[in-house]
Parts: C-alpha cells; sequence; structure tokens
C-alpha cells in the first residue's frame, strides 16, 4: 500500500510541476506589483508591504510553488527586511503557546502508535458494528473518527487502509462488491476529517485558528480545549452517521460480507493481549484529557465545580500547552514494559514537525495585520456586510470556505482566510467569532477533490475508487453541508456557546 500510495503522490508532483513553476513567478510578480503600486487611500506604508507578503504566500500556498513549509518560514526573511516586524517578534510567532502545543501533542500522538494503541482502539470499535455492509462502513468510520479525535488525519487514514482493503480483497467476487469498495474508502477518508475537527488538537486548522485569535484579539477569553469540544462534538455527531446515511445511499451499498468479521477479528488476535505499553499510554492520554476538561472552573447556572488549577493554587497560570508538554516528556520518561521507554526519539523524529511550521507562519501573518493596521484597513472595507441578516452571511462564509479549500490545503486557507474574516467581522459590529469559527470548521469539510485534504488523497491512491467518484459524491456532500453547518452552528454551537452577536468589548 504504501508504495502504491507513494507512487500516486509521484504522478501528482509531476502533474503540478508546471503549476508550481507557473506560481513561483506569479508570487514574485504579485509581491513586485503591489510594493511598487501607489498607496491606497487611508493605508500605511506597512500595511501595504504585509499585504504583497500575505498576497506571495497565498499564491505559494495554492500553488505549491515551494513546500509549504518553506513557504510558511517567508515572514522570518521579508518582515524584518521591511520593517513589519523586527526579527525577535517574527520568530516569537513561531514558538507560540499553541505551536509548541501542537508539537508535544504529535508526540503523544506517536506514543499511541508505536505501542499500537490507536490500531487496538479502531479494530474494538470495528468489532462492535457487525458484518453487514453498511454497518462496517459505519464501523470503519466510527473508528476512523475516534482515533481522528487524537491522531494526525492522514496517518488515521493510513492505518485504517490496509484493514478496509483486507475486508474488500475476501469479497472482491461478491455481489456488490463494486461499489462497496468506494463507499468505503469515501467513508474512511471523510470520517478522519471529521474526526480531526472535533477537537483542538484533532487537526492543525483548529490550531492555527486559536493561535491568530489570540493573536489578534490577546483580551478575549482564551479558547481552551473544553470551549473546543463544544464546537466539535454537535458537529461530530451530526455529520458521522449523515455522511454514513449518505455514502450507502449513494452508492445502494446492502447486503452482508461475513468474512470480514474474520478479519477483524485475525486483526486483533495478531496484537495480542493489550501489552504494559498500550495501558501505560492509555492511562496518559487520559490523565491529559481530563487535566484539559477540568483545568478550569465548571459553571452550571448557579453551580460552581472548580478546577484542578484552582485548588494547587495555579488558576491563570497553566495553558492547555502546559498539560501538553508534560504529557509529551512523560512519553519520553515513561518506561514501555520493554527495553526503552513508550517514545525514542528515533520515533519522535517522525512526527510532522512541518506542520508547527505552517502554525506558526500564520500566526506570524496575524500578528503583522494586527500590528500594521492592515486588519482596521480591510475592515474598514468590507463594511457593507452589516447591510445583510447575519444567517445569510454566514452561508455566504461556509460556501466560499468549502469552495476555496477544496482547492488550496486546509491549513493555508485556514492562514489566508482567519485574519481577513476577522478584520471583516469587526467593521459588520459582529463578533469575530460569528465569521472564525464557521471558516475553521468548513476547512475540514472539504469531500470533493483528492488534493483538498490528506485523507482524500491517501484513499484514491487505494486504486479503489476514481476521482470522477470522489468529485461526484463529494459535490452532493458539499452542498448539504453547506446547510447543515448554517443550521448547526447558527441553532446549536452560538447558543452553546454563549456568543454574542454584537462586538465585544475585547474586540474594538
Amino acid at each position: 500500500m504504501a508504495p502504491l500510495l507513494l507512487n500516486s503522490l509521484h504522478q501528482r508532483d509531476l502533474e503540478m510541476s508546471s503549476t508550481s513553476r507557473l506560481g513561483l513567478a506569479a508570487g514574485i510578480l504579485a509581491f513586485i506589483l503591489i510594493i511598487c503600486l501607489p498607496l491606497p487611500y487611508s493605508m500605511n506604508v506597512q500595511a501595504k508591504f504585509t499585504a504583497a507578503v500575505v498576497v506571495l504566500m497565498s499564491i505559494w500556498w495554492i500553488t505549491a510553488a515551494i513546500p509549504v513549509y518553506i513557504t510558511a518560514l517567508v515572514p522570518l526573511l521579508l518582515f524584518p527586511i521591511l520593517n513589519i516586524l523586527s526579527p525577535s517578534e517574527t520568530a516569537a510567532n513561531y514558538g507560540h503557546n499553541y505551536a509548541i502545543m501542537f508539537l508535544a501533542i504529535f508526540f503523544l500522538a506517536k506514543a499511541m502508535e508505536t505501542n499500537n494503541l490507536h490500531k487496538r482502539i479502531a479494530l474494538s470499535i470495528m468489532s462492535f458494528f457487525g458484518t453487514s455492509r453498511p454497518r462496517i462502513i459505519l464501523g470503519m468510520m466510527v473508528a476512523t473518527a475516534m482515533v481522528s479525535m487524537w491522531i494526525a488525519n492522514v496517518t488515521t487514514a493510513l492505518m485504517m487502509l490496509p484493514i478496509a482493503t483486507a475486508v474488500l480483497a475476501k469479497n472482491e467476487q461478491s455481489d456488490g462488491a463494486d461499489s462497496f469498495g468506494p463507499a468505503l474508502m469515501l467513508g474512511i477518508a471523510y470520517s478522519a476529517s471529521i474526526g480531526g475537527l472535533c477537537t483542538l488538537i484533532g487537526t492543525p486548522t483548529n490550531m492555527i485558528f486559536v493561535g491568530i485569535f489570540t493573536t489578534l484579539f490577546p483580551d478575549a477569553p482564551a479558547i481552551t480545549f473544553l470551549n473546543w469540544l463544544k464546537i466539535g462534538v454537535p458537529i461530530l455527531i451530526v455529520f458521522i452517521p449523515f455522511i454514513w446515511y449518505f455514502i450507502i445511499r449513494y452508492f445502494a451499498v446492502k447486503g452482508n460480507l461475513n468474512s470480514s468479521d474474520e478479519v477483524i477479528h485475525k486483526e486483533l488476535k495478531l496484537l495480542g493481549r493489550m501489552s504494559y505499553g498500550e495501558k501505560s499510554v492509555l492511562i496518559i492520554a487520559c490523565l491529559t484529557v481530563a487535566c484539559w476538561v477540568f483545568k478550569d472552573n465548571l459553571v452550571f447556572g448557579q453551580t460552581v465545580i472548580y478546577g484542578w488549577t484552582h485548588w494547587v493554587g495555579l488558576e491563570g497560570q497553566i495553558h492547555d500547552s502546559t498539560i501538553a508538554m508534560g504529557s509529551a516528556i512523560l512519553v519520553f520518561a515513561w518506561p514501555s514494559g520493554k527495553a526503552g521507554q513508550l517514545l525514542t526519539w528515533k520515533d519522535a523524529s517522525q512526527v510532522p514537525w512541518g506542520v508547527v511550521l505552517i502554525v506558526g507562519g500564520g500566526y506570524a501573518m496575524a500578528h503583522a495585520f494586527e500590528s500594521t493596521g492592515l486588519a482596521d484597513w480591510l475592515g474598514g472595507n468590507m463594511t457593507f456586510i452589516q447591510d445583510y441578516p447575519f444567517f445569510i452571511v454566514l452561508t455566504i462564509v461556509v460556501a466560499f470556505v468549502l469552495i476555496f479549500t477544496e482547492f488550496n490545503s486546509n491549513t493555508a486557507s485556514a492562514n489566508i482566510l482567519l485574519p481577513v474574516l476577522a478584520s471583516t467581522a469587526v467593521a459588520a459590529q459582529v463578533n469575530p467569532l460569528l465569521l472564525m469559527i464557521p471558516a475553521t470548521v468548513a476547512c475540514s469539510c472539504a469531500f470533493m477533490m483528492p488534493a483538498a485534504t490528506g485523507p482524500n488523497t491517501v484513499v484514491l491512491a487505494s486504486e479503489r475508487l476514481s476521482i470522477a467518484q470522489m468529485a461526484k459524491c463529494g459535490l452532493w456532500l458539499n452542498l448539504m453541508a453547506v446547510a447543515l453547518l448554517t443550521i448547526i452552528l447558527y441553532f446549536i454551537i452560538v447558543p452553546w456557546l454563549g456568543i454574542e452577536m454584537a462586538l465585544p468589548a475585547w474586540a474594538v
């Protein structure tokens, strides 16, 4: 499966080479053009220079002109040269609390992976659902989503792929196999993206959002792990069964696959009894989540449950990243029951370090938006949206982001769009969260194009479905996702979080 995926990625790289060359030149030309243009009314020079850098990075991200991780480092070069931010101010964004938190969680996730805990959890969930084709797809989707809440979406999809292909291999000649394969693959891809959306640490776009929000609005209440669960859980609960039902209807999936139960139980048997290492990682992971959830006071009407930081005298001093780093250090120090610890540096060196650079690059862009006044200038030119009902604005934002991210990586989409939407919200005199949260969520709901998300690329490499099948099924899901997300956000999440419509004092 790995060579097949590598071949698919290599072919895609060859196809993109001409686009990359054009993108490299277009980005440089656009940068020079903006630098040379007369200063727009009410904009200062540093704001114009920031806009030039943002356009350059956006074009390079969209066209993959150079590796996306290297594009994220452009501010370190250009911001000091253009007097946008000092070298130390620029570099500080790459060591932001949330960037460090993301790196720490990569270590914990890698410990789960190296000790096979993620695979045991997925197989145990799948064995619960039964052997009919629709139930197999549901079991795969639930298992994928649950694991993807804590492990990188691409890693989760790669882990589920061999299990899915083993099930399919035993049923190639049975009735309905032609439709079952594409349905199963798409179920894995879509549920990996939705599962990652559920938790603050599940996907880089969530971390990009909280970092940009904190940078632009430092006086705003913090977005904590528990806060994000109130956003992600309702979407997960609605989307997983909805997507499952749509997929089995769209591909007319039916019938039983009795041998699939054998495949799952065989995989579980190969894992053996739960090892000391698995148990240890599970305990650390559960403690980490508990420390996040119960860090701050929980208020239920007149009842207050004080968080553990209150009882130890550290209220307001502990950040979610502090807890994450404690967990990361623990997996390096805790014995695995065999030779060595739960996580070795050799294994840790394989985590996707580049994603942390993308997160840091987004924070640097947001810092420049705020410090140069570019955010205020953009907002001042977007005041017209206050003439439209918020429900219409919300629908347009969700639809636009879904379309934009189909042709761009979701991390780049978040970095490009979130500062602009924050400025737009302030200009329209509405709470920035009302536009930034929907955009962040929509970045993870690209169901149509292979390049939109990592899981889409992974399942396409299985050769069990075509691009046309993904595009046609994903188009319908995208259209329905616009309506579903708008309804969930407007009627459930916004009231649950208690987000006020009016522009709050911390955003002025």
